[in-house]
């Protein structure tokens, strides 16, 4: 009473009570979640067992292909434990980077309401939802582990397969769960934003260092074994082949990290937490929907904030009237409608940042991948290619994607649909043509091509990046999956399609694309019919992408 009389927060938990009462109501439907568990864990099951095929199939093609190819003799230098370490580690970069996006300490919108609200400790309860969160980051790990300890089994391991896999499971969970504490520290303190930039630092760094490992081992000097095996990504196979104390230092980690955070949970504020949780439940959403296309918004838009130079940016804009981007594209330039558009459209491209990094991110994969030792197999060389073009395409098709979340744009512009898609295209197929030349003359260098014939690689390249700017613009305005006719045609065993076919919408362009450009350089010299035939597929990418039926004019 006294407390509640001078408005001090009192030792209640609503999270305990909440927790009775659903627990009460779920005793009734225990056959319907068993059925749900059920589903889940063969749905799981079935990924698992598809993600290890693929990580086998790499392994062993790495391990029997070491030597020859495709490329060049001495151009594949970096050992594959050197480059697999530092692609790990770019991958836990973008783990903590999306744990600081997504919370780690976050509520939904009803508990952000409904307790928030009331004059209690919120250590508690926020302590516990961060637990929760902890125990699935830990259950992911041992997920994403399961595939790449069963490619990494090794005939002198000293411990038995299950025990080795499993100790470098519970190894990587435990990692991604110091990575979730680490952003809840920086959550609480306010510096969260530093994460997120320091993710670009840390990428940066990490491809100065993998230079400078294939310069040295390209120049005969010992490369930089040393300095990758001491990485955090090497602690999960060090655990697999019997280094099991990692895993207790880990743990131990952990509980400090936990014990320290927990009674700090309370600085954050209710808008703080509540947007968190916003940003979840939005990605969650979109999971579940299985809407790819949402989930990727919904992740790089979380925590999206201003930071002061992008404020101190938009000032100086406002008050000059332009800047460097708008002076070097003056308005006088954009002649109607379609001007107008294709103008707007290059500034939003030229000042986002995120469509650069795709781009460079896009080169710098498939370039890193040709200086590892055995990068040079055709599995692993079209791997490389795609993935790199297929994220090129999508940063190129930034500012297409934002028009597309907003129909009401298009709606304004006195431009038919279909010209407004190929204005779309054309804007990202200037980024991407520019782009396909680059790899396309890397590449030919690569697989030490004549002049002539990389000559034609790059033209064919050229038209590959026309290719990718309709699938990324046919990717762009996927339409939403109907689960109604989903749902229809499961009961008939016939959802496979639908599926295959919203998944790969936009992407199975992109693919076409670039397909002459990789048929190319298993051709020495290059036949100029290829190019024949890489205008004919960049026209029929380009119609399958931009093309859609204009709305009729309505009738008085």
């Amino acid at each position: 009473m006294a407390a509640a009389m001078l408005n001090e927060p009192v030792d209640f938990d609503p999270w305990i009570r909440s927790r009775t009462a659903e627990r009460e109501a779920k005793r009734g439907r225990f056959g319907e979640r068993a059925a749900d568990a059920y589903m889940a864990v063969l749905a799981l099951f079935m990924v698992v067992l598809f993600a290890t095929g693929i990580a086998q199939a790499f392994t062993q093609n790495f391990r029997t292909g070491l030597e020859g190819g495709l490329l060049r003799p001495g151009l594949g230098v970096v050992p594959p434990a050197s480059a697999a370490s530092a692609l790990l580690m770019v991958a836990l970069l973008a783990m903590l980077s999306l744990f600081s996006r997504l919370g780690p300490s976050a509520v939904d919108r009803a508990q952000g309401f409904w307790w928030l609200s009331l004059p209690v400790r919120r250590t508690p309860f926020l302590a516990r939802l961060l637990r929760q969160r902890l125990v699935w980051i830990i259950a992911l790990g041992l997920v994403l582990w399961i595939p790449l300890g069963i490619a990494l089994l090794d005939a002198g391991q000293r411990l038995p397969a299950a025990v080795g896999i499993g100790l470098g499971a519970l190894c990587l969970g435990l990692m991604l769960a110091v990575l979730a504490l680490i952003a809840a520290v920086a959550q609480f303190a306010g510096r969260a934003r530093w994460i997120r930039g320091g993710l670009g630092f840390g990428t940066t760094a990490l491809a100065l260092v993998y230079a400078l490992d294939a310069v040295l081992h390209a120049a005969g000097h010992p490369g930089l074994e040393r300095l990758w095996a001491v990485l955090p990504v090497s602690w999960p196979a060090a655990a697999q082949g019997g280094a099991w104390w990692i895993v207790p230092a880990l743990a131990a980690s952990v509980a400090g990290l936990f014990a320290y955070v927990a009674p700090r949970l309370e600085r954050n504020s209710s808008r703080e937490l509540m947007a968190r949780g916003a940003s979840s439940a939005h990605a969650g959403a979109a999971l579940a929907m299985l809407d790819t296309k949402v989930l990727g918004s919904a992740i790089e838009q979380a925590g999206a904030h201003e930071s002061r130079r992008q404020a101190a940016q938009r000032e100086s804009i406002r008050r000059r009237g332009s800047d460097a981007f708008g002076r070097m594209l003056p308005a006088a330039l954009a002649r109607g409608p379609l001007g107008a558009l294709m103008r707007a459209e290059a500034l939003v491209l030229l000042r986002t940042g995120s469509v650069w990094s795709s781009l460079a991110a896009g080169l710098l994969l498939p370039v890193a991948g040709t200086l590892a030792v055995g990068a040079g197999q055709p599995v692993a060389l079209c791997t490389l290619v795609l993935i790199g073009a297929c994220i090129a395409a999508k940063g190129a098709g930034a500012a297409a994607a934002q028009a597309a979340d907003v129909p009401a744009l298009d709606s304004i512009i006195p431009l038919g649909r279909g010209a407004i898609r190929r204005a779309h295209g054309a804007v990202a197929g200037i980024l991407l043509a520019v782009y396909g030349a680059v790899l396309a003359a890397y590449l030919g260098w690569a697989v030490a091509l004549d002049g002539r014939s990389v000559g034609l690689l790059v033209a064919i390249g050229v038209l590959a990046g026309i290719g990718l700017a309709a699938g990324t613009v046919r990717l762009a305005y996927r339409p939403g999956l109907d689960w109604g006719s989903v749902m229809v045609l499961a009961l008939m065993n016939k959802a496979t399609q639908p599926l295959l076919a919203h998944f790969t919408r936009g992407y199975d362009v992109m693919v076409l694309a670039v397909i002459p450009l990789l048929v190319g350089l298993f051709l020495a010299p290059v036949p100029p019919m290829l190019a024949v035939v890489a205008l004919v597929v960049a026209g029929v990418a380009w119609f399958t992408g931009t093309h859609v039926a204009d709305r009729p004019p309505p009738r008085n």
